[in-house]
């Protein structure tokens, strides 16, 4: 475990960096962050931030190496070099502090089966910021190619370079010589795994293509909109494209050739601000136990850490960012006495402590199941963590929540902090799907239809997405009472069967 002289917070407008190593370390990284957001919203003309909004800030974990990376995932033998967790709120995503060995699927750098961990970071990034400031039913190779072209953006000392080759993908590459652009544009329904795997290099190919080629300008935004119409993937791209021969010819001819890209530089450029701070004893020495919470236990995994908590909050009482793991470690183990107790120590030490009255709501949230006088009583932390950060799109989820789960008349005001949540967390599936149920209980299925695109072309879904491809459908034609149940709001963190006041 990293001592507190290995740990290091780097704050900017966007990102909240936790890197074990030196101080330079996490500034470096943050640093990083903050410019690829800046280059991204001058490639897409996305406007700065007007008001800072902190709950939309990324947490980034910074660690060990791809293997104990993978571990946080799930398994140290399953190639996971980092990974990305979006929730209202409290997005997070985790990179090695040093490079790792694991094999990516067709993957090769620098003659070693690797991914750089900074190009998945890049990459996952990519996906975040498409969700959050440009939402729509994108085709998975579209998602796949956009989010590896970002992934190798190159750092001038004025500017960046974006298009470059991602040459992990090499092996890949010449493999799909051999393949037709049709394999990308099969029904999302079909996708095998060799599909997806073509996805991040073929997709690669595709949309570098599309975005860059002068010989092509204007294709990718017809071919988006005839989607919109309605259109199947291969009639629009039919349409928008031409002969899809050609366009695979075209294709052979420029991934033979040299890769264009752009090179953008700015007069009087100057740096991210970014501020760093060494974490004390207490917050170095919860790392451990903050990681594996963040990337997510169940009961079973969080019963078996709260030994842990319980010593960590006893060693470190006036801490509150130990007590705040603390809390989370019991609220993971459904051990909510301990957890409320732990939250209110937060509020204590500091008063305007939002996450702690996000796990009192949450508490009281799940003891209404059993009792339904707590859903008012729940009202009472959201509404003060709401006067803490009017954006907090989780405190705004849960007020919804709290009258559609009691059975009460939904007011108008907490119909408008579903809509407010959705627009401020449009990557969070369970708002989303949320959103999707009030729409149809409300007669406006297409609206509906629309809420749901992004989410039916995810092809990593797996079960849950095939399922939302039959309900879409069956609201197409007319009947969504089967959307509308299994759209039904719960609780996010019990599981469905358990989270459901009105069953």
């Amino acid at each position: 475990m990293a001592v507190a002289d290995d740990w290091h917070e780097a704050n900017t407008a966007h990102f909240r960096v936790f890197a074990e190593g030196t101080e330079s370390d996490a500034e470096e990284l943050a640093i990083k962050l903050e410019r690829l957001d800046e280059a991204m919203r001058f490639m897409l003309n996305v406007p700065p931030d007007t008001v800072a909004n902190p709950s939309a800030r990324l947490t980034v974990l910074r660690t060990g190496d791809a293997d104990d990376i993978a571990g946080l995932a799930g398994s140290r033998s399953s190639g996971i070099a980092g990974f990305f967790i979006p929730r209202a709120g409290e997005s997070v995503a985790f990179v090695p502090a040093k490079e790792g060995r694991r094999e990516a699927i067709g993957s090769v750098y620098r003659g070693r089966s690797e991914i750089p961990a900074e190009f998945v970071l890049f990459h996952e990034y990519a996906h975040y910021f498409m969700y959050q400031h440009a939402a729509a039913s994108y085709p998975y190779w579209y998602s796949e190619g956009f989010a590896e072209v970002y992934s190798t953006l190159e750092f001038l000392p004025n500017g960046f370079i974006l298009g470059k080759p991602p040459r992990h993908r090499d092996d890949a590459m010449q493999y799909l010589e051999r393949k037709s652009v049709r394999l990308l544009l099969e029904p999302v329904e079909r996708v095998r795994v060799i599909d997806v795997i073509a996805a991040y290099s073929m997709g690669w190919l595709l949309t570098h293509y599309l975005t860059f080629s002068p010989d092509r300008e204007g294709q990718l935004s017809d071919y988006f909109s005839l989607l919109n119409q309605g259109f199947d993937s291969m009639a629009a791209a039919e349409k928008a494209f031409g002969d899809i021969k050609e366009l695979d010819k075209d294709l052979d001819s420029y991934l033979r050739g040299r890769a264009r890209g752009v090179t953008v530089t700015f007069d009087d450029y100057t740096k991210p601000s970014v501020d760093v701070r060494k974490l004390s004893e207490g917050e170095a020495a919860r790392m451990s136990l903050y990681m594996r919470l963040k990337a997510g236990v169940d009961p079973k995994a969080a019963a078996s850490l709260v030994d842990s908590a319980r010593e960590l909050a006893t060693q470190y009482p006036s801490s509150a960012p130990v007590q705040l793991t603390a809390t989370e470690s019991f609220f993971d183990a459904q051990m909510y006495e301990e957890a409320t107790a732990a939250a209110k120590r937060i509020i204590e030490l500091e008063p305007d402590n939002l996450r702690a009255r996000i796990f009192l709501a949450r508490i009281l949230l799940t003891k209404a199941l059993e009792d339904s006088s707590q859903f008012e009583a729940a009202r009472i932390p959201i509404s003060e963590a709401n006067r803490l950060q009017p954006n907090q799109p989780e405190a705004l989820y849960l007020f919804y929540l709290s009258y559609r789960l009691s059975g009460q008349e939904v007011p108008e005001i907490a119909l408008i902090a579903l809509e407010r949540a959705n627009e401020l967390a449009p990557f969070d599936e369970n708002i989303r799907k949320s959103l999707a149920h009030l729409l149809l209980l409300e007669g406006r299925d297409k609206a509906a239809l629309a809420v749901l695109n992004p989410l039916i072309n995810d092809v990593e879904r797996g079960k849950d997405a095939e399922i939302l491809r039959e309900k879409y459908t069956a609201i197409e034609e007319g009947n969504p009472a089967s959307a509308i149940a299994y759209l039904a709001p719960s609780l996010p963190w019990l599981p469905p069967e358990k989270s459901d006041a009105e069953d």
